[in-house]
């Protein structure tokens, strides 16, 4: 477990570095990238709000008003093109600079086609939409086909472009090029180049050629104003001009951003030199919702009424279309924006204002430097949340909030576009919940080690009792039935005369290192240690066993545990232990500024001074009759009675020996001859008792109890008692236990 707790502390600080490269990783999925468009973008227009549409774009739109007035169907493909043909002078009249038709004539109307293409040529500003369309050739093979208008229709107009979204019906994106070589312009793309062509052309082509000679124009020629149907060829050589000579395009945006002009015409002029090369796809940037850039019904144009102002639409680029409830019915006819449910025509006109206004959205990195910021960005955030519980939960939430502010400023003022979802709903909640585990962890960690600490001298009962109020209640003891086992090393003065202070700490730390875990393991909690002496006690059983058991268990257990210790410390620190049990006052002892947890009362001495009887008996276990009485399964030696130092009632005593089933039947037949002997010692023939006892202490030699009572007896039976009752054997002197005082 310690080594766990090592480890988790060393790995806590990679954190932030798996974090940020899982969150940086997780960008790489379509799935994310699809949720940071539909979400992330998505709420930073939400919360930017709308914006002013630029004035150079208007709509007219075909809704049901107009369909009802006008007396035609509701399918505007089959209107009768006389209509339009008047709409086009119309326009024209109020001074439109181009007018662009987002509706596909797929069916021609030969008398109605011939003169809405009079007024296409007449007017010379319109633009027709075409369809582009996969065809099946066979297999998983397509191929790209454009569907045009009649073929009157398609001849008198500039051109026929289509407008083409990036992902089918999704609002995010649109194109501005497309095909296998991304070389021809959308409907967007058109109409803008052609409006920034008749409004800046000159100043945009005086700008570009500024210091360049002839051969540097790689034969571009001269901007197309007259006919505007030859701009395709000029653009075409610009794109390839400016796509092989970068500097050149450097070079002129730093002229024009230098140089004095309207902000709206610089922005113009920026954005048509930026469309020459980079990005093919655009990001919309939407300004409401659907009606917000200036719209015009069709009827009000073709059916006037008496004082109604028609609109001066000089200097502006005018598209006609249905709007987005006229064919709602059709899944193919409706879009939808962060705003509201809107309509090509409506997407098409955000594409030009963008275009114009030089403000569509921009992503603030591209894949792999959202990859490196996002590493940055989890890797930062991880590293806070390994800070302390208060200080990383606030520093992840400041951050976040600033990191949000930041997104926002940026979207609302440059139109760039950082990444929501990921930062902000993925990698601060996770950074904030890893806060709030590895505070968990490291507290619990610290609690455990506390824990572990106190309980070596409180038990479990105390600290659950002290966890709460610091009021009186947890300083009140409590009397209840407890066994108490004092130990003593011998040979430890012996020992501590011949080491240095710190070797001799270092050595007993290892002593007591050995004996506790066989107090804790057994139930018991280690009350006082002075020097080479421990008392531990045992007052609430840990399982539906008596305690005495616990008690008995562990005292062979340190046994065996100091027989160890020795053996691999080439020490020799002989253990003796007595252990008592009885009623004891357990509780705080001393002032509340310096207590101490302890047992105290007649079983704490009595266990004192049954450990100092070993060495009169030279034992190593003294256990109080009570305390093995009615117990099995242990190997006992009766030890007779003794008056020991300072009690007024003789104590029933009986050495530990050993679980029965661990014992030889030897040890048990001697066991069996010393009893017989104790008992003719306690009824005071002592011939006799000398006899049985010497007769033992010759065939052992080494046990302590049998020459001690062979020399009691031989004692007595020169020198009588001078009272006949043997009950107890009398301890006149306090014996050796430097816990017999508490």
């Amino acid at each position: 477990m310690r080594g766990f707790w090592k480890a988790w502390r060393a790995k806590r600080y990679l954190f932030g570095l798996a974090l940020g490269l899982s969150m940086a990783f997780l960008s790489l999925l379509p799935y994310f990238s699809l949720l940071e468009e539909k979400i992330g973008l998505g709420l930073l227009f939400a919360v930017r709000g709308k914006l002013n549409p630029p004035q150079e774009v208007v709509i007219v739109n075909i809704d049901r008003d107009s369909a009802n007035l006008l007396s035609v169907s509701e399918d505007p493909e089959e209107w009768p093109r006389r209509l339009h043909a008047q709409l086009i002078r119309r326009l024209k009249e109020l001074g439109a600079e181009l007018i662009g038709f987002n509706i596909f004539f797929s069916t021609p109307q030969p008398s109605d086609d011939a003169e809405m293409a009079a007024a296409m040529r007449e007017s010379g500003v319109v633009v027709l939409a075409n369809y582009l369309k996969l065809k099946h050739l066979q297999g998983d093979a397509y191929i790209e086909t454009l569907e045009e208008p009649p073929e009157p229709l398609g001849k008198s107009a500039l051109t026929t472009v289509p407008f083409l979204l990036a992902q089918g019906e999704e609002t995010d994106r649109f194109l501005i090029r497309f095909g296998e070589n991304a070389d021809q312009p959308t409907l967007p793309l058109v109409l803008f180049r052609l409006y920034v062509l008749k409004q800046f052309g000159s100043e945009l082509e005086s700008l570009m050629w500024e210091g360049v000679n002839e051969s540097g124009k790689a034969g571009v020629g001269t901007h197309p104003l007259h006919p505007l149907s030859v701009y395709s060829p000029y653009f075409a050589a610009l794109e390839s001009l400016f796509g092989t000579k970068p500097q050149l395009s450097d070079r002129t945006l730093k002229l024009l951003r230098d140089k004095p002009l309207p902000p709206a015409q610089r922005q113009s002029m920026m954005s048509l030199l930026e469309t020459l090369y980079g990005e093919n796809t655009r990001y919309f940037n939407h300004y409401g919702e659907a009606g917000t850039i200036l719209r015009i019904p069709y009827h009000k144009l073709l059916l006037p009424k008496a004082g109604d102002n028609l609109p001066d639409l000089h200097g502006k680029v005018v598209l006609v279309g249905f709007d987005e409830n006229f064919e709602s019915d059709k899944s193919g006819n409706v879009f939808f924006s962060p705003y509201s449910q809107v309509s090509s025509l409506e997407l098409v006109a955000t594409a030009i204002a963008n275009l114009l206004n030089h403000n569509h959205i921009e992503p603030v990195f591209e894949r792999w430097g959202q990859f490196a910021y996002l590493l940055f960005w989890g890797s930062l955030l991880g590293w806070f949340a390994m800070k302390q519980l208060r200080v990383g939960l606030a520093l992840i939430l400041l951050s976040s909030i600033g990191y949000f502010a930041t997104a926002n400023w940026l979207f609302s003022r440059f139109s760039l576009w950082l990444p929501l979802i990921l930062p902000l709903f993925w990698i601060s909640p996770l950074a904030m919940f890893g806060c709030l585990i590895d505070n968990y962890v490291m507290r619990s960690r610290e609690n455990r080690k506390i824990h572990s600490v106190i309980n070596r001298f409180i038990p479990d009962e105390a600290t659950n009792r002290s966890s709460g109020s610091d009021d009186d209640a947890q300083w009140e003891s409590k009397v209840s039935f407890g066994v108490c086992l004092a130990t003593d090393a011998g040979q430890y003065t012996a020992l501590a005369e011949t080491m240095n202070p710190m070797e001799l700490g270092e050595l007993m730390n290892d002593y007591y290192s050995a004996l506790f875990p066989a107090v804790r393991q057994n139930g018991g909690w280690v009350s006082d240690v002075i020097g080479d002496a421990m008392m531990a006690i045992w007052t609430v059983p840990i399982s539906k066993n008596d305690i005495r058991l616990g008690a008995l268990c562990a005292s062979l257990d340190i046994l065996r545990a100091v027989d160890t210790f020795q053996s691999q410390r080439k020490v020799c620190l002989p253990i003796r232990m007595g252990l008592h049990c009885g009623e004891m006052r357990v509780g705080f002892v001393g002032g509340k500024e310096n207590a101490a947890y302890r047992a105290v009362g007649d079983t704490v001495n009595t266990s004192a001074r049954l450990e100092g009887l070993n060495k009169l008996l030279g034992t190593r276990i003294l256990v109080s009759l009570p305390l093995i009485e009615g117990l099995t399964g242990f190997l006992t030696r009766p030890m007779g009675s003794f008056m020991l130092a300072g009690k007024a009632h003789p104590v029933n005593v009986h050495e530990l020996i050993s679980p029965i089933d661990e014992s030889e039947r030897s040890l048990q037949e001697m066991i069996l001859r010393f009893s017989e002997a104790l008992t003719v010692f306690q009824e005071g023939d002592w011939s006799a008792a000398v006899n049985a006892f010497e007769s033992l202490a010759r065939e052992f030699p080494n046990d302590g109890p049998t020459q001690f009572y062979a020399r009691t007896a031989r004692a007595n039976a020169e020198n009588p008692l001078a009272t006949p009752d043997m009950a107890a054997i009398k301890v006149s002197k306090a014996p050796p236990g430097a816990l017999a005082s508490h």
